[in-house]
């Protein structure tokens, strides 16, 4: 059975469910029943009662990750991760700025483009593995958005934090120096990748134990005063 009714996603991948918000990661591992990447339960914080439908297997690691590659990682797109979802093909308006000092890549690259396969809001959740999927969809809601009715980005990343851009801090003065620690994760160069800024380069999708801060949107450093530093995780790159 498949599902025809959406997920939405407000901003800072908030799934939104009968009228309760699951935005929060909970900082206790992807196998947590309610961290957001767990789709492995009909009832849990990404699916709708008695689904049934999407992920029959119920597993978590397979919507994104192939454990014996069937072909499946090389159409997707591998990566060196035995990606197992379906990536999309949506060509985007990079980001752009005069302030810009990092080179950025034409289009979205590495893990960001994995990301975007579902948070761009053209490939539905459900393409994964051996099921062609799309009916079951992550949808950008925010009422600032730019996108009339606010489907999806439409392909415009002009107005997001780039992405698939070089982290260059002798280019750029202004960042702060690759050796930093980066929250728990190591420092900022462990959280790149190929030298390069991605969307996990902010978030941890595993929502990982010590590593993702519970309570925030899988975010790597804490953002508030009140529980760490105000905008703790920009200030970590940025120096201002």
């Amino acid at each position: 059975m498949k599902l025809t009714t959406t997920l939405l996603l407000s901003a800072g991948f908030a799934f939104i469910l009968g009228g309760q918000s699951y935005a929060q990661g909970l900082g206790t591992g992807i196998a947590t029943t309610g961290s957001p990447h767990n789709f492995a339960d009909d009832l849990g914080a990404n699916e709708l009662p008695g689904a049934g439908g999407w992920n029959g297997r119920e597993e978590i690691c397979r919507v994104c990750h192939v454990p014996h590659d069937h072909d499946r990682a090389t159409r997707y797109g591998d990566n060196g991760l035995l990606w197992n979802h379906a990536v999309t093909t949506t060509t985007y308006t990079m980001y752009s700025s005069v302030t810009l000092d990092g080179s950025i890549a034409s289009q979205p690259t590495g893990f960001s483009k994995m990301c975007l396969g579902c948070h761009d809001g053209t490939v539905g959740i459900d393409t994964f593995d051996k099921y062609a999927g799309g009916t079951v969809f992550i949808q950008d809601y925010d009422p600032d958005a730019r996108i009339p009715g606010g489907v999806n980005f439409a392909g415009d990343l002009s107005n997001t934090h780039p992405i698939s851009v070089v982290y260059d801090e002798t280019l750029d003065p202004d960042l702060q120096p690759k050796t930093n620690l980066m929250g728990n994760s190591g420092t900022i160069e462990d959280v790149l990748e190929g030298g390069m800024v991605q969307c996990s380069s902010c978030h941890d999708v595993h929502d990982q134990p010590g590593e993702s801060v519970a309570g925030t949107h899988l975010l790597r450093v804490n953002q508030k005063a009140s529980t760490g530093t105000a905008s703790g995780l920009c200030l970590t790159c940025h120096i201002k």
